[in-house]
């Protein structure tokens, strides 16, 4: 991959070799392996789990999520971008706002304030990233004892513009209450967060009930773009969400055979309903709003 702006002051061959290093997907900070995905858009995977995305416009950068925290994603990004950045949240999951201390200021939805503030708690954030087992005790000391940046409320339509791209908040309540999208209405191309996997995980406590993410994705499906960049894994082609609805919908009306969701000890009690490439897991006492 080629990275549009780093290193331009470097002499020629450092440049072919620092472009060359990173388009095998290779990596100067070890948890991390980035991507070319579209024109001027990089999937950075960290610890091979979760997509954080760089996406450069003529001004500025847009950097959705942060990933666990495991790396220094700051000096990483800086290898990739000399622009200015500009940081957004899908979601407050701790998997997708780790980082987020390291920049004076991250927008997210209002909705999800409270979760990524949780994120930061000390003994909640030790536990998370001592499991992956990457980090010495001094590093894993320091990267517990930070706070979380100032938050900046974004809500439906708000636009980020780069200067010659700009990409537009949506709103897409389900997996968390402030789960939002952002559409780059010219390029075609949705970040979805976790709004939009392979597998969607729709039984954490802080998942909206099954009928208000349906919802969600019929009103994504209706927007123009052709390809979705999810929160985990690949991306998808849009078609992918009419098999999203079709498997929720089973689930809705019965018609679904679902299995238990035997993940982790976390997920006791979820089931899985799969639907040709789609899978959603699901709390069966969340389906519908209760009224």
């Amino acid at each position: 991959m080629k990275s549009i702006n780093p290193l331009r002051t470097f002499a020629p061959a450092i440049f072919f070799f620092m472009v060359s290093f990173i388009a095998n997907g290779q990596s100067v900070n070890n948890c991390y392996k980035v991507n070319k995905v579209a024109e001027n858009v990089w999937a950075i995977v960290e610890n091979s789990t979760v997509n954080i995305y760089l996406v450069e416009g003529k001004d500025s950068a847009l950097i959705i999520d942060t990933g666990y925290g495991i790396g220094d994603l700051k000096s990483y990004l800086q290898t990739l971008t000399k622009l200015p950045l500009i940081v957004v949240n899908t979601h407050g999951h701790r998997d997708h706002d780790g980082n987020d201390y390291q920049f004076s200021k991250v927008y997210a939805h209002p909705e999800d304030f409270s979760l990524i503030y949780a994120s930061y708690d000390k003994e909640a954030r030790r536990i998370t990233l001592a499991s992956m087992k990457k980090l010495t005790d001094a590093e894993l000391d320091a990267k517990v004892n930070v706070a979380p940046p100032t938050l900046v409320p974004v809500k439906e339509g708000h636009i980020f513009d780069l200067g010659d791209r700009k990409l537009e908040v949506i709103e897409v309540p389900g997996h968390t209450h402030g789960s939002i999208c952002l559409l780059d209405v010219e390029n075609k191309i949705l970040f979805a967060g976790d709004h939009i996997n392979a597998i969607v995980w729709l039984f954490l406590k802080d998942c909206y009930p099954l009928e208000v993410y349906l919802k969600s994705l019929q009103k994504i499906e209706k927007r123009e773009f052709n390809i979705i960049m999810p929160g985990h894994n690949a991306p998808l082609d849009k078609t992918f969400i009419s098999e999203h609805i079709a498997c929720v919908k089973s689930i809705l009306d019965g018609t679904c055979a679902p299995v238990p969701y035997n993940y982790a000890s976390f997920t006791a009690g979820a089931l899985l309903c799969k639907y040709k490439t789609s899978q959603v897991a699901y709390d069966p006492n969340n389906l519908r709003v209760k009224k």
